[in-house]
This record gives structure tokens, sequence and C-alpha cells, in this order.
């Protein structure tokens, strides 16, 4: 989709970009701070979630339950919030008429919250509502034990978190807002039909975050992922084995996080990739992810899915087997080829919005201030040679820190046998 992109950095301090879409009839927008779950204090895990909850529903006009979520929706807008272990984020999708009054509301929203104990025990009660449901969905729950035990100044577990769900106190809430919620910790997103380049909109960003205190731009963890001796094992008694596997590495240059998304194309992009396109043709998974993450300081490669229990032998075989093919250089042309127009088609295919385009902008400016050129990054992509491919594959199984989580009706044997054929996790 045809587009061009204007940065800001306001006077205050906080930054973004706007994105003009020419035609579109629809603005998306995201409000991010660095004020996730690594910015609080682990007893407490859940404030900065909570938080997000209040922001959400409640403000200081809007005093009753709900009643700033209904005023934002009443014109068919989208409205939305997120919480990870890096950011709060404010998401927003509206006709282009709609926007000068969104504005209003979104300044509402991160400059006037309502801190008082009736909406505040809602939202504990709405997040606990939340998180045990999420303790039903198994794939999460098994990635997410993972997670805890390779990152573990960033996660933790959900039933861990529904335990301290009660010891939340209203000062803590407020507090890690006034700590996070800062213009210089601050970006803003705006994707839609801006022929100025969003200077009208964002003069009144700049009054928005001008009613903030300055404060400071708080750094990500980039702690590199921890080996673990053995897997991490969640018994469950259900049908299928779910896994998540890792393998933990250093930074990657901007070359080399395309390399990384080729990796997954060739193992798991397509029905004619190594890992899933086996798995389908022998019958033995019907969906297999391959999961790849780079950001500043750590990047992670691995696979995650659900498979039953008589073919995980050989599935984890396949994985073990197609990481070790690339690694020794066995990936021919016509196959990076073919991962190469599979990617390119995938990102051309799912960027026809704004709000798809904005997020192809977002997490590479949020995490370290890059402006990812669309088209230069699609040139990137076909740059990619088959001896690059083979030293990042090499460069990860080398890395000699690995982690694996299994969630199923499992014994120790079996624990012991399906650990050999993902190749075994070491110190």
């Amino acid at each position: 989709m045809k587009h061009n992109v204007t940065e800001h950095i306001l006077s205050n301090g906080a930054r973004g970009l706007v994105i003009n879409v020419p035609g579109s009839a629809v603005v998306s927008i995201r409000i991010t701070f660095h004020s996730g779950f690594q910015f609080g204090e682990k007893s407490v895990y859940e404030v900065p979630h909570v938080l997000e909850h209040l922001l959400s529903t409640v403000t200081q006009k809007h005093a009753q339950p709900n009643a700033f979520m209904i005023e934002a929706q009443k014109n068919g807008a989208y409205v939305n919030a997120s919480t990870s272990t890096d950011t709060n984020e404010y998401i927003y999708e509206c006709a282009e008429f709609e926007l000068d009054r969104i504005i209003d509301l979104i300044a509402e929203q991160i400059c006037e919250p309502l801190f008082n104990v009736q909406p505040m025990a809602a939202e504990l009660s709405n997040v606990r509502e939340e998180l045990t449901r999420n303790t039903t969905q198994h794939m999460s729950v098994c990635s997410i034990a993972l997670a805890q035990q390779v990152y573990p100044r960033l996660w933790l577990g959900y039933d861990e978190r529904i335990a301290q769900l009660d010891s939340i106190k209203l000062e803590q809430l407020r507090h890690h807002y006034l700590h996070t919620h800062t213009a210089v910790n601050g970006r803003f997103y705006l994707a839609g039909h801006f022929p100025d380049g969003g200077e009208a909109v964002v003069r009144r960003l700049e009054h928005m975050f001008g009613r903030l205190p300055k404060g400071k731009r708080l750094n990500l963890d980039q702690s590199v992922g921890k080996a673990l001796d053995t897997p991490v094992v969640t018994v469950r008694d259900i049908g299928q084995l779910y896994y998540r596997t890792g393998m933990y590495f250093g930074e990657l240059t901007r070359h080399e996080r395309s390399m990384l998304a080729m990796l997954r194309m060739l193992m798991t992009g397509g029905m004619g990739s190594r890992v899933l396109g086996e798995a389908r043709r022998r019958g033995l998974a019907y969906s297999v992810s391959a999961v790849g993450h780079a950001e500043a300081g750590n990047s992670s490669f691995g696979f995650a899915g659900y498979v039953t229990l008589g073919h995980a032998n050989a599935l984890f075989e396949v994985m073990t087997k197609s990481m070790s093919a690339i690694a020794a250089g066995e990936c021919t042309e016509a196959e990076l080829d073919a991962a190469k127009d599979l990617l390119a088609g995938s990102i051309t295919r799912s960027t026809q919005t704004a709000g798809d385009v904005l997020q192809w902008y977002l997490d590479r400016y949020d995490d370290d201030g890059e402006i990812r050129g669309f088209d230069e990054g699609l040139a990137e992509l076909r740059k990619i040679t088959r001896r690059e491919i083979q030293k990042l594959c090499a460069r990860i199984l080398g890395s000699g820190r690995r982690g694996v989580s299994l969630l199923g009706k499992l014994d120790e044997m079996q624990v012991s046998r399906y650990t050999q054929s993902l190749g075994e996790v070491q110190t």
C-alpha cells in the first residue's frame, strides 16, 4: 500500500510517526509507554495490566463503570489496550471524521485517569477472570512456563499472578502511572490520510503530552535467555502434547533480523517448508510454528505447537534434522527463492490497511527508534544468500542457550525421550 512516513519529535520529549496513507477513510492510532511488566515489582506483577484496564474504562470525566469505553465506541470506533513485558499500549481505530473527538478522548484517558477504589476493584476482578481463562489455553501456559524460567526478570506464570492480585493497592497503580506515563517515555503512531504529514494532529498531541511530567525514557531489559538443564514440564490430563522450544543468542543486525524471518519461512512457511511441509505430508501434525524474535540485546528462535503423543518423536526429529541441514549448508537456491517469494508476498498481502501499515513500523521504532522502510525492507529480504542463512542457523544451534517446555499427560520416560528427539538441552 502506497504511503509515506514522517517522524515527529515534540518539544516535551515525546516522539512518534505519522504515516500518510492517501485516500484512507480510517485512522489507526497507537499510544505506547515503556511501562510493561518489567518496570513493576515482581511481587505485584499485574500492576501494569490492572493500570491498563483502569485507564481504559474510567476517567475523571467519565467516572461511571465503563463510561469512558461507551463514549469512545459510540460511533463505531474500535478501542482496545494491551500490556506486555515491555509496554502499555492504547489502541484506536476510527473513521476519519471521528479523529478530533477521539484525540480528545485519548488525552482524557492518558492525562486524566481516575484512581478510585471501586473501579480498581472491578478491574482487579476483570483481570482475575482474564487470567483464569488463560490458564485453560494450553499453548499459552506452555510458552509462559518456558519464558518464566528463561527470562525470570520478565515473566511470571498465570497461577502466580492470580495469587498476587489481592495484594495490589490503589497507591501502587498511581505510582506506576506517575513513574511510566511521562512525555519522554511516550511514543505515538498514527496512520491515515495525512497529506500534511500529520502537522495538525501532532500539534494536538504536543498539547496532550505537555500535560504529563517530562520524565525519561525507560530502557528495556536486554538479558539474553538463560540455558536450562532440564525441560519445563506442566502435567495436564489432555490427549495432546503441547511444546515450546527456544534457542537464545545475542543481538542481530538489521540484515540478520531479515535472515531470521527467512529462516522461519524455510522451516514452517507453508506446505513447501521443511518442517511444516514434511509434517503435513507424513500426517505428523496439523500445525507447526517457527517463532523468531529479535530486539535490542537479545534474540531467539524455536518451535511451538501441539501433536499427539504417538507422533511427537517423529515430529521433533524433523525439527532437529531440518535445523541441522540448514546449518550444514543444504538449503538450495530454489528453496531460498521460494521462501523469499512467500515472505515478500505475505508481507504485501497483509499490509493493505492503515492499521497494517502502522504495525510494520511500530515494533522496531518503539524498541530502538529505527524507521524501517517498507520498500527497503522487502529489498533487504531479496538480498539474503544461502551462505548467510547457513551461518545464522549454525550460530543459533551453537548458542549453548536452549530451553524446552512440554505440557501434557507425561511421565519421566516420555519427557526424556521427547527431549532427546529435540536435541539435549544443555548448559
